[in-house]
């Protein structure tokens, strides 16, 4: 499940959208977006074993193309795609997708955010644990990119009082929080507060755009002539229908032509309405014109499968309606009043229930033991490499965001609990691609320097 979910997710958003973000910096535009990848998955997408699974996978989706009768509708339509995928893997990104991004980053196209090493919950991790998730995903992407980051992506915008603190000690000097989070401290979206009066400033979530986006019953992704992302074709296991009606469970043909005119009409749509928003606050005392919209990257090509086509028109037509972009970290550095934020995420209820409520509480024990385990290896000096990569794997937030939203909700329990058995036996097994190289040496120093910079 975990590798077919990766081969999915590479050939339907990662290869378009690094390739989108490549002929648009050629064209001339930077600072479109500010990116983050997290450093597992860094890893996976250049991995030998990752990189040689996906060819077989764009094969394999080949095969059931070219077993589609001669004179079904969507069959060149199918075929085409395939092929233009297999050709942008092997003359861009044979060697996985390193090459890309560091060029995006060096030539200025986006800004890359960094962040802890396997997408943990942050606000359930003891500091110690925290200190080394993160301080081994920066050191990951300063040897995979060439760039240190100095921004990052928070795992599920979670936040937790006092955590700018180990941030600045970490060199962070940037980060996104949802809209909610600022609104209730009395702040306004659009506007970069420092955080807590420390060296760390933070940015919202614009909610209402964001939306247009990201809602399933309100966003762009779910207009009728788009491609059905949960209708498979039993026969062939390829999505053939477009989204209709979705009372309708019986599904009309993909229409490659009417999807192309939805793109136009949606990004200018977008546009239009970002337009109104942006002028609608300029016109408002104290108040920016500036909208921050964050998404998972995974929606553009996956979920939404016209969403890179969708970005790209957007972007090549932000000078027509005199719209510029900034990455995060040109946006926060306008910062100069504080605020002090509250528990938060941007979850069901914009509290941490999806990862700490009573459907995962097991997980949650776990998890607290897990660390505890770590901790004690430690401050003994008999942590082990292995033991570091199954307890990061172990705490990664997905399994709990799964086990909530009932989403193979057996696989996802089952995986942490596996992660947890072998941290205990000092096994390195389980996963299917080496993880980041955790030094328990380094960790144990890194560690120790936490802990009296704390007491200080």
């Amino acid at each position: 499940m975990g590798e077919e979910w990766l081969y999915q997710v590479y050939a339907h958003s990662y290869l378009p959208l690094f390739d989108a973000l490549s002929r648009l910096g050629k064209r001339g535009f930077h600072n479109v977006v500010s990116l983050g990848i997290t450093p597992i998955l860094g890893v996976q997408l250049d991995h030998p074993r990752a990189l040689s699974g996906l060819e077989s996978w764009l094969h394999n989706w080949q095969l059931r193309a070219l077993h589609l009768p001669q004179s079904h509708p969507l069959r060149n339509h199918e075929l085409a795609s395939v092929h233009s995928r297999l050709e942008l893997f092997r003359s861009h990104f044979s060697r996985g997708a390193a090459p890309i991004l560091r060029r995006l980053i060096d030539t200025g196209v986006i800004e890359f955010l960094g962040g802890p090493a396997t997408h943990p919950f942050t606000p359930g991790l003891d500091p110690r644990i925290h200190h080394i998730a993160l301080k081994a995903g920066l050191d990951e992407a300063s040897r995979r990119y060439g760039h240190r980051p100095n921004g990052i992506w928070v795992p599920e915008c979670a936040y937790r009082p006092g955590q700018e603190n180990l941030y600045e000690m970490a060199g962070i000097t940037h980060f996104m929080v949802d809209e909610p989070a600022i609104t209730a401290a009395g702040g306004q979206p659009g506007i970069a507060y420092r955080l807590g009066g420390r060296g760390v400033t933070i940015i919202s979530r614009d909610t209402t755009m964001s939306d247009l986006l990201w809602s399933h019953e309100r966003g762009f992704g779910g207009a009728s002539p788009y491609r059905d992302f949960h209708h498979v074709d039993a026969e062939h296991g390829l999505k053939l229908g477009s989204i209709g009606d979705r009372s309708d469970p019986d599904k009309n043909f993909y229409d490659p032509t009417a999807a192309n005119i939805q793109i136009e009409v949606d990004a200018r749509t977008f546009l239009r309405k970002l337009e109104l928003e942006l002028t609608s606050r300029r016109n408002e005392v104290n108040s920016t014109s500036t909208i921050v919209i964050g998404i998972d990257t995974e929606l553009l090509g996956h979920w939404w499968h016209e969403g890179v086509a969708w970005f790209e028109r957007v972007i090549e037509l932000l000078p027509e309606y005199n719209i510029t972009t900034q990455t995060l970290r040109q946006t926060v550095a306008s910062a100069h009043r504080s605020i002090d934020l509250q528990e938060s995420s941007w979850g069901s209820g914009k509290h941490w229930s999806v990862w700490t409520g009573a459907a995962v509480r097991d997980l949650v024990v776990m998890n607290h033991q897990g660390q505890e385990y770590v901790l004690h290896r430690l401050d003994q000096g008999a942590c082990t490499s292995a033991e570091l990569n199954q307890l990061m794997l172990q705490l990664s937030s997905d399994w709990a965001f799964m086990v909530t939203r009932d989403s193979a909700a057996d696989y996802a329990r089952n995986r942490a609990i596996s992660h947890f058995y072998h941290l205990r036996s000092g096994s390195d097994r389980d996963h299917p691609f080496p993880l980041i190289a955790f030094n328990a040496d380094q960790a144990l120093r890194a560690g120790a320097a936490f802990s009296a910079s704390n007491a200080t």
